[in-house]
């Protein structure tokens, strides 16, 4: 049992670049050695320094030097590595397919591609594990360029998301958005009811900032949200019981449950479509994370589900 909780964020391959750096003295020693990014090696010293509350390393003329901290505990973490090496001494490498793929995404993603993912999935193998992260506001920019996390979606083109330069994104499928409300049937809102009536607003990547009210700001308009939920249903419902109006891309319609009276309208004209963009780092590319983006363009190839017209 760990006796300090934050130790347990620490990994294998933290240690390792611990004892790397320890040795080397340079970073980009360590990570030639270890078949690394650089990034990789700063995201695990980071980690370090938080979870051994030391610096560990100091910049100096002549590279990093270990600080009394890193002197005192390297021993313990070269007897540590040492001792799980033997542990493993006559085991086979793991099958890469059992090995966990870890996501960070929107309930967008949830909603459309990952029942079907996870059927390819077990398909693939019955051990295939995929743990899912919920995207928020700050990208887990680190954690893809450190390998732990293998994929991230947004939706692009990117005006809010600004990604690291060493990250790839393609795009899986364009989208638009309808506007949902009630009504006798569905129509086109224009501009100025739009912006003169009350709005909901599903906050799945929990950002201050999104497509629609940038759009708008674009153009010197605004619009007034009265009610934030956390996920798409929360809100439809609310339209049941209030003369509000909501946002909604077109893909998810036939995946919520759309209240009585409640009807999918066009949105004013000029509204901007998107795309859904999958984005990693081809530093920390592996045959797992080729499998995710390969099965990902599959599923959208052939086709999401069919929407109900407006």
């Amino acid at each position: 049992m760990l006796n300090n909780n934050l130790l347990r964020k620490l990994d294998v391959q933290d240690i390792a670049i611990f004892l790397l750096l320890f040795k080397t003295h340079n970073a980009r020693k360590t990570a030639d050695e270890l078949s690394v990014s650089p990034p990789t090696v700063s995201y695990s010293l980071k980690r370090l320094r938080e979870s051994l509350n030391d610096e560990l390393f100091v910049r100096e003329s002549s590279g990093l030097l270990p600080t009394a901290r890193a002197v005192y505990i390297e021993p313990y973490l070269r007897n540590a590595l040492e001792a799980i090496n033997r542990s493993a001494e006559g085991l086979g490498e793991q099958d890469d397919r059992e090995l966990p793929l870890e996501l960070c995404v929107p309930e967008a993603f949830e909603l459309l591609l990952l029942p079907r993912l996870m059927k390819a999935a077990l398909e693939c193998s019955p051990r295939r594990i995929l743990h899912v992260q919920k995207l928020r506001e700050k990208l887990p920019t680190e954690e893809l360029l450190a390998g732990k996390v293998d994929l991230l979606c947004v939706p692009g083109p990117g005006a809010y998301f600004q990604l690291h330069p060493q990250l790839q994104r393609q795009p899986l499928f364009e989208d638009r958005f309808v506007c949902m409300a009630r009504g006798n049937r569905p129509r086109q809102i224009d501009m100025d009811e739009y912006c003169d009536a009350l709005h909901v607003y599903p906050s799945p990547w929990q950002s201050p900032r999104n497509m629609v009210d940038m759009w708008l700001e674009q153009l010197g308009r605004s619009r007034s949200v009265v009610a934030w939920a956390s996920n798409y249903q929360a809100c439809l419902n609310m339209l049941e019981q209030l003369p509000c109006m909501m946002m909604l891309p077109e893909s998810l319609v036939p995946t919520l449950r759309i209240p009585p009276g409640v009807q999918i309208n066009q949105p004013p004209l000029g509204c901007p479509n998107f795309t859904f963009d999958m984005v990693w780092a081809p530093s920390n590319d592996s045959p797992r994370s080729r499998w995710l983006r390969h099965q990902l363009l599959s599923i959208c190839e052939s086709g999401l589900p069919p929407t109900s017209q407006a």
